[in-house]
């Protein structure tokens, strides 16, 4: 059996690596996005915007086989409804936690992030 002191060094190690796992986890979650630019094309146009926390607006924007409904709220862009046929645009989840890009290619919409 292994003495007491050995045991609690053990004991106190352990939860030390788990503190600083916590630490840096929680620092890292903490540098949250405060703005980024926001590019949206069509087949005619270009369009730019500044999202942030307290952006929330919905934007109709033309295609060829219609209106693609790009949703913005609290900093995070995602397409709610598109006219296209497989509406894989609408599964590409929501910038920023998808990298930044989504693209409606049969409605030929591209929605981009650029990040500082």
């Amino acid at each position: 059996m292994k003495p007491f002191w050995k045991n609690r060094f053990l004991i106190l190690l352990l939860l030390g690596i788990a503190l600083v796992g916590i630490i840096v986890f929680s620092h890292s979650h903490s540098k949250a996005i405060k703005s980024y630019r926001l590019i949206i094309k069509n087949y005619k146009n270009q369009q730019e915007m500044l999202v942030n926390n307290a952006t929330n607006s919905i934007l109709m924007i033309e295609g060829p086989l219609g209106n693609t409904e790009v949703h913005i709220q609290q900093g995070k862009v995602w397409v709610s409804d598109s006219p296209c046929p497989d509406k894989v645009c609408i599964h590409m989840g929501k910038i920023p936690d998808n990298g930044g890009f989504i693209a409606c290619l049969p409605n030929r919409v591209i929605i981009r992030a650029l990040f500082p």
